[in-house]
């Protein structure tokens, strides 16, 4: 197909696409009329206008090639049926209209003669004399310059003054640039009627315009504070439909490009297309179709309103008409997505009843409109009054739901931050009842062991005078055979209170073991102190009621006092012991710290200088604990204790020679004897068929060993070993020791491959909180929680919560200390995954553990591996309470 004939073809398909459309908006059929004379029209009582249609003729121009002459010989003038004058489409054809006035009066009259529309591309006005002279000539229309018409108004109209007892006709000529004729009024009016109809219509306009600018401004503001894609479509669409009515109703021609036709019908028809296409992409956006309609349905709205913006190519090469057409497109997709709308509010939507009736608004506009321009419905007074308040309903109604959805997200932000702190409040809470418990002693409420040697060793650094009492019990073993072991607890939480009340501001009272205690009084010297031992004495020997018995309990006191007796807590703590152990054999059961009595003293110095020896002379053994999978019962680990055998003392515990290898700096060749110990056994066990990980405590000195991460790897290589079968423990209280410090060195760790364990959790200071930053896989239930627990323990609240907690951070848990098989099956219960302690195996040297594992038939060992509890530790911290009592 040719180019000529293409084009044709294509403005013959749009033709009847605008005529489908003329028809739908009420247009009828031209009235074939006779060529007689059209009446004359007289200029009296025009003031409130007068329509000219019924008075005129129309002629039509084929090929648009005639001149006034020859129109004036034609014989071909119709009648118009309508007060409008309304034209069909043809392509390259002009139109011709003509009408009579007369002014009878003895008064010139200034006339103006509207056609009610800034949308004709030429338009040509002529007035002629009944002898035929031609008295006035204008060519104007929207495709000249605004400069070309005689009156500087939106509008095209012909001012014209009217000599007394005069009579005119004038002709009209419409041409259009490529074939596109609308519908037009044709009304003649007086100056002042013309002016004061004109102006209040302007005025009408001007506010409709400003309100729009107004809010197009105030949501830019929003979309730029809050930058929701949804608020900047939908300034765009204001922005849209704003520029479209300044340049349909001719303001933007006559304020902005007067100079500028071609731009002028360019903003007329983009701004059109782009109203319905960025209407529609925020209706799709505000009420999130994509999540309530098939994908078929939108890639058809897709491809609309790409189709839709295809408009705008013909346009930037002038097809003003092509582009116009591409607007049915745009038309079609705002009539899509409106019928989406409903289907949306019938299912209950909550945006949809703001876009339903927003998009009602506008097509009740648009077809009230086209009736009254049809002449179905009655002349208004305005012929802006449809469009302008179905338009105003519209934005406004859109503003209404964008406000709600904003609203609507701002509630659910809101509630999303009041779960979440709540669920803070909740975690903080649970947190402050763990700290608790690590600081307090459960049955008493009083201060425990730990925290009373943390306030004891503050003051000390301090240097403030602190006397130290420590309280034994006489025969509370008597007390738990009368009453039993609850009437037992009854009595020591009597003591606890008791004790609590006896002290003075400043003042602690802790609770040791179970019939010990420890009182801390600052600023107190030696004779006070006898007195306060005294006066507890008394206290305690009160009688109180348990189960229907009396009971009085005597206990005794020993006392040191800082700084005469000694010079840390450690000593402090040691000698308060030794003095409460002498005063047993004192008829007041109260003893002050006498010199001399420091035997421990010289065993510590002995310890101290052998240890750093006794890797090489072979004194170091490894006890090996199984460590079992609660759900299944299988072997996944072991868990590696070290002990040592003195020449002189024999068996040392790991409690007293842990912290002597901390104070004295041994702890680096003992760790890395451990560390290559455990590896050797897992290479000999592994040729043996027994393939399962150990576990190497560290401890907080360990890490500052700037080679750690390197002699870690060299042994595994060396062994061949993978760095997943070797986990390394470290306590909360060394990691809290220099808490960034210890992040990095096992972060360093974890990228070695070497498994991360958290041992001893509940006793410090951490949390689950700041253990989530840590690149742990494992946390170990410190067995303090374990060794008495029930469901109904107060116990129970704490391990549950940290079981619960730590799988929600992706860390396994183990249960260190579990003595009965009781407590083992309520941690399995709840979920703990791996357990150890005497209900599963006491700390077995390396055959025993073989027969041990032979013994249970091997296939319940696991090789499982990493983070589940499979590797053990190597208990070379002297905290493991389990390896201590194992």
């Amino acid at each position: 197909m040719d180019p000529v004939t293409a084009r044709h073809c294509l403005r013959l398909a749009l033709a009847w696409m605008l005529l489908l459309a003329s028809a739908l908006a009420g247009g009828g059929p031209l009235r074939t009329a006779s060529a007689a004379e059209a009446p004359v029209v007289t200029i009296r009582g025009i003031e409130a206008g007068l329509d000219l249609a019924p008075f005129a003729r129309i002629l039509p121009d084929p090929g648009g090639r005639m001149d006034l002459e020859a129109a004036r010989r034609a014989t071909g003038w119709q009648t118009t049926p309508n007060r409008l004058l309304r034209f069909g489409y043809a392509p390259d054809m002009a139109w011709w209209a003509r009408v009579t006035l007369t002014n009878p009066s003895a008064r010139a009259a200034r006339v103006v003669i509207d056609l009610g529309t800034s949308q004709q591309d030429y338009v040509d006005w002529y007035v002629t004399a009944p002898d035929g002279q031609v008295l006035l000539t204008n060519q104007t229309g929207d495709r000249r310059s605004f400069a070309t018409r005689l009156l500087p108004y939106r509008d095209l109209v012909l001012p014209y003054h009217l000599p007394s007892d005069a009579t005119v006709t004038v002709y009209l000529r419409l041409g259009t640039h490529d074939g596109l004729f609308a519908s037009m009024p044709f009304r003649l009016y007086d100056y002042t009627g013309f002016f004061t109809t004109s102006g209040r219509e302007s005025a009408l306009l001007s506010m409709f315009h400003g309100g729009l600018a107004a809010l197009a401004l105030f949501n830019l503001l929003v979309f730029l504070v809050t930058h929701q894609g949804a608020v900047g479509l939908y300034v765009l669409h204001l922005l849209a439909v704003l520029t479209g009515s300044v340049s349909f109703r001719g303001f933007g021609f006559q304020y902005l490009w007067p100079d500028l036709p071609g731009l002028s019908n360019a903003m007329t028809a983009g701004s059109i297309i782009l109203a319905f296409v960025t209407g529609s992409l925020f209706v799709v956006r505000y009420v999130r179709l994509h999540r309530h309609v098939s994908v078929a349905t939108r890639r058809v709205v897709s491809l609309l309103m790409i189709a839709a913006l295809s408009g705008l190519v013909p346009l930037a090469f002038g097809q003003y008409a092509l582009a116009v057409g591409f607007s049915l497109i745009g038309l079609g997709l705002v009539v899509v997505v409106y019928l989406l709308n409903v289907r949306l509010l019938f299912r209950g939507v909550r945006e949809a009843r703001f876009t339903v009736p927003a998009f009602f608004a506008l097509i009740v506009a648009v077809a009230l409109h086209y009736l009254e321009i049809s002449e179905l419905l009655p002349p208004s007074g305005f012929r802006v009054w449809p469009l302008i308040i179905g338009s105003s309903i519209e934005v406004m109604l859109l503003a209404f739901g964008l406000a709600d959805a904003m609203n609507q997200q701002r509630e659910r932000r809101f509630a999303a931050e009041r779960r979440e702190e709540l669920a803070r409040l909740h975690m903080a809470e649970i947190e402050r009842e763990a700290s608790h418990k690590a600081r307090h002693d459960e049955l008493t409420g009083l201060l425990n062991r730990r925290a009373a040697e943390e306030w004891l060793e503050a003051a000390v650094e301090r240097g403030q005078p602190v006397a130290v009492l420590h309280l034994g019990l006489n025969d509370f073993g008597a007390v738990n055979e009368a009453v039993g072991h609850t009437g037992g607890d009854a009595v020591l939480r009597q003591l606890g209170r008791r004790l609590e009340t006896a002290m003075a501001p400043g003042e602690i009272a802790a609770r040791l073991l179970a019939d010990e205690f420890l009182v801390l009084m600052p600023d107190t010297d030696q004779a006070r102190a006898v007195i306060a031992a005294d006066r507890i004495q008394r206290l305690f020997a009160v009688p109180q009621q348990v189960s229907g018995t009396d009971i009085s309990i005597a206990c005794r006191v020993g006392i040191v006092i800082f700084p005469v007796d000694a010079r840390t807590a450690e000593d402090l703590l040691r000698r308060a012991a030794i003095a409460m152990q002498d005063a047993a054999r004192l008829p007041r059961r109260i003893q002050v710290y006498q010199a001399g009595r420091d035997d421990d003293h010289r065993r510590r110095i002995a310890l101290i200088r052998d240890l750093r020896h006794a890797a090489e002379h072979g004194e170091f053994r490894l006890l090996y604990q199984p460590k079992i999978r609660i759900a299944t019962g299988t072997l996944v680990a072991a868990e590696a204790l070290i002990r040592w055998e003195h020449p002189t003392y024999g068996m040392i515990s790991p409690a007293e020679f842990i912290p002597l290898a901390e104070q004295s700096g041994a702890t680096r060749g003992m760790t890395r004897w451990v560390i290559g110990e455990a590896v050797h056994r897992m290479r000999s066990w592994r040729a043996a068929g027994l393939d399962i990980g150990l576990s190497v405590n560290i401890s907080a000195l360990d890490l500052d060993d700037p080679d750690l991460i390197g002699f870690v790897g060299r042994s595994l290589e060396a062994a061949g070993i993978e760095a997943g079968r070797l986990t390394l423990e470290v306590t909360e209280s060394a990691i809290m020791t220099n808490p960034e410090r210890s992040r990095a060195i096992l972060e360093d760790l974890r990228a070695s491959g070497v498994m991360i364990s958290v041992d001893d959790f509940g006793t410090g200071y951490s949390s689950l909180a700041h253990l989530k930053r840590l690149p742990v896989q494992e946390l170990k239930i410190d067995q303090s929680f374990i060794r008495d627990l029930s469901e109904a323990s107060e116990d129970a609240v704490i391990v549950r919560s940290t079981i619960g907690m730590s799988h929600n951070l992706g860390l396994t848990v183990v249960a260190e200390g579990v003595e009965s098989v009781e407590t083992l099956a309520l941690l399995g219960s709840w979920g703990c995954d791996v357990a150890q302690g005497y209900a599963i195996a006491r700390p077995l040297a390396a055959a025993d553990f073989e027969r041990w594992v032979a013994e249970r038939g091997g296939a319940g060992v696991s090789g499982e591996t990493g983070a589940s509890g499979e590797a053990g530790a190597t208990d070379a911290s002297g905290d493991d309470a389990t390896s201590e009592a194992d």
